[in-house]
Formats: C-alpha cells, sequence, structure tokens
C-alpha cells in the first residue's frame, strides 16, 4: 500500500511539473507576442520594407502595394480545403508606419475566409419523370452552390513576432530574455 501511494505521489508531482513547464513556455510565447505588437523599430521603412514582402514571398503570397505608401495587400491565398469539405484561405495587411521618436512600427492585420460548396438542386425523383424534367431541376447552377462565406480579420501578432525576428534579431533576443525572466 505504501509504495502504491508513494509512486502515485511521484507521478503527480511529474504531471504538476510538466503542465507547469508548458503553461510557462506559452505564457513567455503569449508575452513576447504582446511585446512585439509594440515594437519600435530603429530603423528606416525603407530599410525595413523588403524584410516584410520577403518573408510573405517565402510563405507564398503575391500582393498589391502602392510604392512609396508602405502598405500591402497579399491577394488571397488557399490554406486548406478540398472538394468535400470547406476551402479555407488567408490574406494579410501589413502597414508601415513612421514613429514621432524615430524609427518604425509595422502593423500586420491578417484575414481567414472559409468557404464550402453545397449540392442543391436534387429532388426526391417525384417530379423527375424523364431526362429534361431533371435536367431542368440541376439547370442554373449545375446543381451545386456556395453557403455564405464566413471572414475574420485580426491583428497578426504571430507575423508580427517572426518580422521582428527577421529584422531585429538583436530586439526579438532581448524580448525573448523578458520573456524567460516574466515567466521562468
Amino acid at each position: 500500500m505504501y509504495r502504491f501511494t508513494r509512486i502515485a505521489g511521484v507521478c503527480l508531482a511529474v504531471a504538476t511539473l510538466a503542465a507547469l513547464t508548458g503553461c510557462s513556455g506559452t505564457l513567455r510565447e503569449n508575452y513576447q507576442r504582446d511585446l512585439a505588437a509594440n515594437h519600435v523599430y530603429r530603423k528606416e521603412l525603407a530599410e525595413v520594407w523588403p524584410h516584410v514582402q520577403a518573408t510573405l514571398r517565402d510563405k507564398g503570397y503575391s500582393w498589391r502595394e502602392n510604392p512609396g505608401k508602405y502598405v500591402l495587400e497579399t491577394e488571397w491565398l488557399d490554406s486548406g480545403g478540398g472538394t468535400l469539405g470547406p476551402v479555407s484561405s488567408s490574406r494579410f495587411l501589413v502597414e508601415g508606419v513612421r514613429h514621432t521618436s524615430g524609427g518604425c512600427v509595422l502593423r500586420v492585420m491578417r484575414g481567414d475566409r472559409i468557404s464550402q460548396d453545397i449540392g442543391v438542386g436534387y429532388t426526391d425523383g417525384s417530379k423527375v419523370r424523364t431526362r429534361a424534367d431533371l435536367q431542368e431541376s440541376l439547370q442554373g447552377n449545375g446543381g451545386r452552390g456556395k453557403l455564405p462565406t464566413e471572414q475574420r480579420y485580426a491583428r497578426d501578432l504571430e507575423l508580427e513576432l517572426e518580422l521582428l525576428q527577421r529584422i531585429d534579431p538583436e530586439g526579438a533576443a532581448k524580448l525573448e530574455e523578458d520573456a524567460k525572466r516574466a515567466h521562468p
């Protein structure tokens, strides 16, 4: 009996330690993302902007922008789904702003869109007696339709942190150290 309770106690301690370690890791990641959201780059936008373009190009996005305005909007990129399930796609809006104290700030918004094809025009067969009736029931949209598209937009702190790590590795390392101190 004593051996069982001792083993159970050790298992409980290990499980608690594992859970706390995972929680602190998540807290550190959230802390870093939150700090990256307010990061001011000590570089001009003209130096930072090519890194933004390279990061999005590496992710497979194409975009349109007004030269010299430092606002970029990507095209929709399919990120999953298929013929039988919903299709999801995403896009980004990136804005570079000059900061009053010098340097610049990057803001990234991510849009996610989900759409679903459905079959429509199917009948129970009671009104379809001939081929002409079948063609008439399927006419117009080929027996297919779409559910309303769902779209969501939110600030993408993940990409902002990724940009920080690419553009200012020293600043990103400092954020990581701060996060480790705040959430050991």
